[in-house]
């Protein structure tokens, strides 16, 4: 099937937005539907005999019910708790995998997909985590794991997309979807669906990870995952994980969980295949052509950090030289639905609901829009004496805050009516950073995000439209910042009022997910919505350490945060774990 690269990127999101309706009603009578078959089992750890003969039952019930694509979980003909030289010694499979034959022929029978995951070795002796997909004509082609987990080497394919008639078909495997950069790809290149092999165990977390790499990317995701106990011996004493609670997911592109499944849920469990119907429009099949608007309003441009060789594991893990000093500083959301025309009554709340709070802070974010939508003219110097921005310029001063912000519309000529960070700091005039990506309301400056130095971190600050692209995350964690600050207008307040536009407006709880996962990327965090909703997230060794969320009921929270530039110290967002990247990956990520 040869790609179509269609003229779908329009200057501005409201054409999209038309264009996209015309087409989705065009494309709806002419969608292929298929079936995809969710294998969850029990891998026996080293018994790759065993688990192949399993397997081969339940990829041929799966096409006998009508499955046109099946997935199997990570590591499924092995189990995860292996070593390299067991791999060596007779549980790795080698290119044509003789040992799936019967699967590849049940593919073949059927005219459908199977993805089965192994531990591969490759004539020239490296190992690797990877997927092997069966196709109609037989074997297709294989992915290989891009995260190490002990006992294979680092992947070394590009993750190109496969074409087939239900939706182009992106493969990832478990972890490699915990950063967005690689699945970001797959999205680009016009996958439709991911198929994901995980081994993921936990009742916290991933599932929050897919169903934000399904919005962001506007992709129907599936998740393989298993079930069961495994004894590993690996590091010279036993440690049994328990994996009956590892969910696997259907999760459509925006974000909505429609299936998952849990061995722990049944009452006796066993081996489980999941069924879903998806139907993908005909006009992405074959093409590059995805809804999402963070998708198709990037600008590659503005993400140029992401080639540096900062924090990247295959270099040493490096970070950016020149950070402030060590030490604590103290962030803070504040929650509320500013008042449309009345910014003096939004300085008022404000100032209310910090004095309520008792709070004191570092760093504050207020929700987009917090105190006016009244444009202002930036090239007028005296714009900030409006007595609101006065205002609010001495709630800064008196309250010992060393860095504030929210955003304002401007009057951007030609530009349209685009929003900027209004940025606040004791002693200083106001500063003002314009959007970087467009908006139905106005255009973006393309321009990289901005960060700041406070005396002991370093702070990025992001609308919440540009917060919405990935690649603006990753850039600023790869430039260092400790903390991200996110003044948003991306939450819609009900459905009623949600423009038609795929991805541009998130719910309430779609934002918190996007918010936290974002720290993913290694740094603390505060946002805070015009719908009234806000978080502070304190990272600790990576891994959330202390969430407070803002709303109505509590409009505002602060934490500590710390910054601690030990490189042995995992408890420190300095230390970050970002991805190392082949120049065909920054090809894909940031070309133009």
């Amino acid at each position: 099937m040869n790609r179509q690269h269609l003229p779908f990127r329009p200057c501005n999101p409201l054409a999209a937005t038309l264009f996209l309706a015309l087409g989705l009603f065009a494309a709806s009578a002419q969608a292929i539907p298929g079936k995809v078959a969710l294998i969850h089992s029990f891998p026996v750890l080293g018994d790759a005999e065993a688990n192949v003969s399993t397997l081969n039952s339940l990829v041929e019930e799966a096409f006998l019910n009508g499955a046109n694509i099946v997935v199997t979980p990570e590591a499924a003909t092995t189990g995860f708790s292996i070593t390299r030289a067991e791999v060596l010694a007779g549980l790795g499979f080698t290119d044509p995998y003789p040992e799936l034959s019967a699967i590849r022929d049940l593919a073949i029978q059927h005219q459908g997909y199977v993805v089965v995951a192994i531990a591969e070795v490759v004539v020239t002796g490296e190992v690797y985590n990877t997927v092997v997909l069966f196709g109609p004509n037989g074997l297709e082609t294989t992915r290989q794991k891009r995260g190490l987990s002990g006992w294979h080497d680092r992947g070394i394919v590009p993750f190109d997309i496969i074409p087939t008639p239900y939706g182009d078909l992106g493969l990832m495997i478990c972890s490699d979807v915990y950063l967005p950069d690689w699945i970001r790809i797959a999205a680009l290149k016009g996958a439709d669906l991911v198929l994901l092999p995980a081994n993921w165990w936990g009742r916290v977390g991933q599932e929050l990870i897919w169903q934000t790499r399904a919005r962001e990317n506007s992709l129907w995701f599936f998740t393989a995952n298993r079930w069961g106990t495994e004894i590993d011996t690996r590091f010279g004493f036993p440690f049994t994980y328990f994996m009956d609670d590892a969910p696997s997911a259907f999760i459509t592109p925006d974000g909505e969980i429609q299936l998952i499944h849990r061995a722990e849920d049944d009452p006796v469990p066993a081996d489980t295949i999941l069924y879903y119907d998806v139907d993908v429009p005909h006009y992405r099949i074959g093409t590059d052509s995805n809804p999402g608007y963070s998708v198709n309003f990037r600008r590659p441009e503005a993400y140029g950090e992401i080639a540096n060789l900062f924090y990247r594991p295959d270099l040493g893990n490096q970070m950016v030289p020149g950070l402030p000093p060590d030490g604590t500083t103290r962030i803070a959301s504040i929650a509320y639905q500013p008042k449309v025309f009345f910014p003096e009554a939004n300085l008022a709340t404000v100032e209310q609901i910090w004095t309520d709070s008792g709070e004191s802070a570092d760093l504050v974010v207020l929700p987009g829009l917090g105190i006016t939508t009244f444009p202002i003219n930036a090239s007028d110097p005296n714009w900030s004496h409006a007595s609101h921005w006065v205002g609010l310029q001495d709630f800064v001063e008196n309250n010992g805050i060393l860095l504030l912000a929210t955003t304002v519309l401007e009057q951007g000529g030609s530009a349209g009516l685009p929003q900027a960070l209004v940025i606040f700091q004791p002693g200083q005039a106001p500063q003002l950073s314009r959007q970087i990506h467009d908006s139905l309301l106005g255009n973006g400056t393309g321009a990289e995000p901005i960060y700041l130095d406070l005396p002991h971190a370093r702070v990025g600050l992001l609308t919440g439209r540009d917060a919405l692209f990935p690649e603006t995350s990753t850039h600023l964690a790869k430039s260092g910042i400790d903390i991200l600050m996110i003044p948003s207008t991306v939450g819609a307040p009900s459905t009623s009022n949600n423009v038609n536009a795929p991805n541009y407006f998130w719910e309430p709880d779609a934002l918190h997910r996007l918010w936290r996962t974002r720290t993913d990327h290694v740094f603390h965090l505060a946002a805070s919505d015009w719908t009234g909703n806000g978080v502070v997230i304190e990272v600790t060794g990576g891994i959330i350490g202390d969430l407070e969320t803002t709303d109505a009921a509590s409009p505002a929270a602060a934490l500590d945060t710390i910054t601690n530039s030990d490189p042995f110290s995992f408890d420190s967002v300095r230390v970050k774990f970002l991805n190392a990247y082949y120049p065909f990956d920054l090809d894909a990520l940031l070309g133009q």
